[in-house]
Formats: C-alpha cells, sequence, structure tokens
C-alpha cells in the first residue's frame, strides 16, 4: 500500500496526463467571420460578389491568426473564379504552410489545388503539375469527387499546353468521370469540349466533331450560351485545318452571335487573324495580331510574332520577317527552358514514387503511434485504477453531503441552461435573418448598380446618336445644295453640248457625205452660211462683204466648195443637175469680176 502522499500525487499526476491527451485529440476550429460565411456562400453563384465583399475587408477587420489564413484562401479562391490572373504565390503560400501539417484532409486538398492554380497562371508548369498531383492524392482519401475532377482537368490543361494530348486526354476523360458523379451539369459540357479538343489537336477530326456536337447539345440543353460559343468557335478552328472556307466563316459569325465577348480572347484573336491571313486580308490580320502582341499570355504572343515574320516574308521584306522571327524564336526557346514533357513525366513519376514511399512510412509510424498510445493507456488505467481504490475510502464518506449539494446543484444548473439554449437559439436565428437580409440587401444594391450602369449607357448611347444625327443632317443639307448645283449645271452642259451638236453635224455630215446618203434641206441650206461663219472664221460674211453681187445660193455653192465637196455630190445634195452646177460655177466667178479662172483659189484666199 502507497503512503496516502504518494497516492495524491500520483493521482495528480494521472489526471495532468488525461488532460493532456485530452487537449491533444481536441480538434478547436475558430468560427469565421459572418462576411467569411456570405463571401463562400457566394463563391460558386456570385464570384464577384464573393470578391467584392473580401476587398472591402482588410487585415485589421481580422482577429486571429486563422481568420488570417481562411481571408486568404478565400481571396486567392475568389480571384480564380473571376479569371484574375495570380501574379504572385505569397498569399496561397502563406495558407500552405498554416495547413501542410493539419490533419484537416479535405481543406489540404483544397489548399494544394489552388497553389497549383497560381503556379499555373504563373506559367511555372512544373510546380502546377506537382502540387495539382499532390492534391489528387489527398483528394482521394476524402472522397471530394468535384476537387477531383477540378484537378484531372488542371492536369489535362498542363499536359495539353507541353503538346501530352493522349496524357491530356485521358485526365479529361478522369474529370469527366468525376463531374457525373457529383451531377456537375455547369461543367460537363466543358469536359466533352475538352475531349474534342484533343482530338482536333491529334487531327482526329470525325471524333473532335463528335464530341463538339455532344458538347454543344449538353450546353444547349443545360442553357450555356458561353459554353456553346466556345464550342463553335472550336468547331469552326476544325474546318480551318481542313481548308472548308466557308464553315470556317460560318460557324466563327455563329460562335460571335451566342457570345459576342468571345472576339476579345487571344484564342479568338489568333483564330480570326490567321484566318484574314490565309485570305489575304494583311491590314485586317494585324489589327487581331497587335491585341496577341500585347498580351501577357507567352503562348499567343509567340504565335502573334510567328505570324507577323510569315506576313513580312510574303510582303518581301526580309528585313522584318528575319526581326520578327528572332523575336519569335526566343520566345519559344523561353517557353522550352520553361517546361517540357520530358520533365513534367518525370515530375508525375517521381511524385507518384515519393508518393507511396510516404504511404508506407506513414503507415509504419500510423503502427508505431497506435502501439504507443495503447501502452499508455494501460499505464494509465493502472495508475487510475490505484489511485481510484486508494481514494475511494478518503472520499466514500464525503460523498453522500457532496451528492445532495451536487443534485441541487444541478437542478439550479439544469434549468439555466435551458433558458441559455432558449436564448442561443433566439440568437442563431436573429444572426441568421440579419444574414439573409445582408445577402439580400447586396443582391439588390448589385442589381441596382448594374441597372443603372446600362441606364448610363443607354444615356451616352443616346446623346452620342443625337449629336451624330446633327452631324448628318448638315452634311445631307449640304449635299443636297451640291446635288441643286451639279443638276443646274448638267442643264447648261446638255444646252451648250446640244447647241455645238447642232453647229458641228451638218458639216460633218456634208463632209462625210456619199451617195445615197440625205439630201440637204431647205432648213439645212440657210443654216449652213452660218455654220460656216463659225467653223471657218466668218467665211459667209466675209463673202457676202467682198462680193455684194453674190445670192443666197451662190453663198450656198461657195461654202460647198469651201467643204471640198465635188461637183457631183452638189449636184446630188442641192438636187440639181450636174451641167447646172458647172452653169452656177460660171456666173458666182462672173458675179466676183475676178481675174483668178480658179474659182477654189478665190475661195480659198477668202479666209
Amino acid at each position: 500500500m502507497l503512503p496516502l502522499s504518494a497516492t495524491f500525487r500520483l493521482l495528480g499526476l494521472s489526471l495532468v496526463v488525461l488532460l493532456f491527451v485530452g487537449c491533444f485529440s481536441c480538434n478547436n476550429k475558430p468560427r469565421l467571420k459572418r462576411q467569411f460565411v456570405l463571401a463562400d456562400s457566394l463563391m460558386l453563384i456570385r464570384p464577384d460578389s464573393a470578391l467584392k465583399i473580401l476587398e472591402g475587408m482588410t487585415e485589421n477587420d481580422l482577429n486571429s491568426e486563422e481568420e488570417k489564413i481562411d481571408y486568404y484562401l478565400l481571396l486567392v479562391e475568389a480571384k480564380d473564379k473571376n479569371y484574375i490572373k495570380h501574379k504572385s504565390d505569397s498569399l496561397i503560400n502563406y495558407v500552405y504552410n498554416a495547413y501542410k501539417n493539419r490533419e484537416d484532409n479535405a481543406m489540404k486538398a483544397k489548399v494544394l489545388f489552388f497553389k497549383g492554380r497560381v503556379y499555373h497562371d504563373m506559367e511555372k508548369f512544373e510546380d502546377a503539375a506537382l502540387y495539382y498531383k499532390k492534391a489528387e492524392t489527398v483528394a482521394k482519401k476524402t472522397k471530394s469527387y468535384r476537387l477531383l475532377g477540378l484537378v484531372y482537368n488542371e492536369l489535362g490543361g498542363v499536359s495539353m499546353w507541353l503538346s501530352m494530348y493522349d496524357k491530356a486526354f485521358d485526365y479529361y476523360v478522369d474529370s469527366y468521370s468525376m463531374m457525373l458523379m457529383v451531377n456537375d451539369t455547369a461543367t460537363t459540357p466543358y469536359e466533352i469540349r475538352n475531349l474534342g479538343r484533343m482530338r482536333l489537336f491529334q487531327h482526329r477530326y470525325d471524333e473532335s466533331l463528335t464530341y463538339y456536337q455532344r458538347a454543344f447539345d449538353m450546353a444547349q440543353m443545360y442553357k450555356k450560351p458561353r459554353i456553346q460559343s466556345d464550342v463553335l468557335y472550336e468547331i469552326a478552328l476544325l474546318y480551318d485545318q481542313i481548308q472548308k472556307k466557308d464553315s470556317v466563316l460560318y460557324y466563327m459569325r455563329k460562335s460571335i452571335t451566342y457570345n459576342p465577348d468571345i472576339v476579345s480572347t487571344d484564342e479568338t484573336s489568333l483564330a480570326i487573324a490567321d484566318i484574314y491571313r490565309k485570305a489575304g486580308k494583311t491590314d485586317s490580320a494585324l489589327v487581331y495580331i497587335d491585341k496577341c502582341i500585347r498580351s501577357e499570355n507567352i503562348f499567343s504572343k509567340t504565335s502573334a510574332y510567328r505570324y507577323l515574320s510569315e506576313i513580312s516574308e510574303s510582303q518581301h521584306n526580309p528585313t522584318k520577317a528575319l526581326e520578327y522571327y528572332k523575336v519569335y524564336s526566343t520566345l519559344k526557346d523561353s517557353i522550352l527552358t520553361r517546361s517540357s514533357a520530358e520533365d513534367l513525366t518525370e515530375i508525375i513519376a517521381k511524385y507518384d514514387n515519393e508518393r507511396l514511399q510516404n504511404e508506407k512510412t506513414e503507415i509504419l509510424l500510423e503502427k508505431t503511434r497506435t502501439m504507443r498510445n495503447l501502452y499508455l493507456v494501460l499505464l494509465i488505467s493502472v495508475l487510475l485504477g490505484a489511485a481510484t481504490l486508494t481514494a475511494f475510502y478518503i472520499y466514500r464518506k464525503k460523498k453522500e453531503h457532496q451528492l445532495k449539494i451536487l443534485r441541487a446543484k444541478t437542478s439550479v444548473y439544469l434549468k439555466q441552461i435551458e433558458a441559455n439554449q432558449i436564448q442561443i437559439k433566439e440568437n442563431e436565428k436573429w444572426v441568421a435573418e440579419k444574414e439573409k437580409l445582408i445577402r439580400d440587401t447586396n443582391l439588390k444594391l448589385e442589381e441596382k448598380e448594374v441597372q443603372l450602369y446600362k441606364l448610363k449607357q443607354k444615356e451616352d448611347e443616346t446623346s452620342r446618336l443625337k449629336i451624330e444625327n446633327q452631324k448628318l443632317e448638315r452634311i445631307r443639307e449640304e449635299l443636297n445644295r451640291e446635288i441643286d448645283l451639279l443638276a443646274k449645271r448638267k442643264e447648261k452642259i446638255t444646252v451648250i453640248n446640244a447647241g455645238i451638236e447642232s453647229q458641228y453635224s451638218l458639216i460633218d455630215r456634208l463632209r462625210s457625205w456619199k451617195p445615197g446618203d440625205s439630201i440637204m434641206s431647205e432648213t439645212e441650206q440657210n443654216q449652213l452660211p452660218d455654220l460656216m461663219d463659225k467653223e471657218c472664221n466668218d467665211f459667209a460674211t466675209k463673202l457676202r462683204i467682198r462680193y455684194p453681187a453674190l445670192k443666197s445660193h451662190d453663198i450656198l455653192i461657195c461654202c460647198l466648195i469651201k467643204l471640198r465637196i465635188s461637183n457631183e455630190y452638189i449636184a446630188s445634195l442641192t438636187c440639181c443637175k450636174y451641167e447646172s452646177v458647172l452653169t452656177k460655177r460660171f456666173r458666182i466667178k462672173q458675179r466676183m469680176n475676178e481675174k483668178e479662172e480658179n474659182l477654189e483659189s478665190i475661195i480659198n484666199h477668202i479666209s
């Protein structure tokens, strides 16, 4: 039998050990702030609202290290779901260091996944693949199928960028299987789209088109116009590869009708640029190539410089072509040095081996810990048994009295506990109502902001259109005035041309006259002297002044002789006999009273 003092020391030591073990096994999670709960609930349905809530907080609002860790993780997730590219790993590293030694596998898998996403955005593909594989291992332990689906999807993306299309196809199949298990209708059309994309890269066009059609039908069934747009766009790329230009343009235009914002993406800009380049529309191609050059995506930028080199070469500008090709080659080498398919395969294989070895080591450690804990429990049991037997006699006499007091206190405590529980339920109900009110209020505020933004856009558009209409109205008035002026000018020109034609048409006809043509009318005979004045420097007028004895018919004969028309043609034109023409010539010469015997010479000297 141990002395009484030693018994009490032993009992105290046993109680300390029990308290230590109990505290070690307890898992007390700090309660998140209401903002965290609200942001987490909005993460899937309204990630933009979740990000707005988180960005409205500061580190000064956080009361503990745990809340700081949770805040960083939610912020990384919100940025990722809003397609904001990660440029630093400082936040996720802080969260990772906090979780890497914890036993919460569900949260650890989530942290590992987002660490891979951060490195993916930073184009550190080896690191991204490594943490995706770690996330896969941990997620399998918790059967987190949706997270596994996301992990496989990202591994497929890394494999695709490294041109490991068979490996990427297998990962996408695994991702699709996981999403089917959790009935995730939002992502399954994307998974089918990815399978079609891999077959497209492998030039297996029939299979690719089958997957694309299936993805489009699923997206249509679930009312996902953005996915429909993506699928139609990639079908356009497929037809571009098999050189069906009409189909390319058809599906490209159809894709834009489902999602007009698709033209702003790097992939679409590259595709449209390539289509214009092949069609010989260089200026249009350069517009979209310029967008890709300014992009932060190194793959898009690399392809853009390759297109520029090819365009410069087609334009017979070897200097520019060489310059662009050097930039393209540098960017391509940079990509190759960053990662390669062999490196990725090696990393994945190395990680799988390390994982298996770690699992074996963990099993051995778990067995060791189990045996140690068993021995500890046996020892504590023995000690407690001895302490209990020793102390039983000492506390036996006091037990009945203490029991009465304890019963009385217990009754009071129970009543207080019931009252506290009622108050707790009322408080929880009040908090839930307030949280719902906050959510509803935030949603209404967001809707109002959207409506105000759209209204402002409409007002700006209306003002712009009014200004443009005023400008167009002024232009229309000016054009109408110009049209009136041109019409008046046209009338004047028409009148002038008619006069000119009437002046010269008779003379031209006489010069080219031949037997069988129409003879001169009386009107034309009367007009000919006036026309000869205009044509031959006032010929008829000078003839009348110099030879006043000449009659009007003599003047007509002289005009015809001036136009070098033979006597036979003169006789035909004036409807008289040849002998009559000779007689008239003789009389004209007599009336002129000129010594010159040749009438043609006399007439030619007049003008």
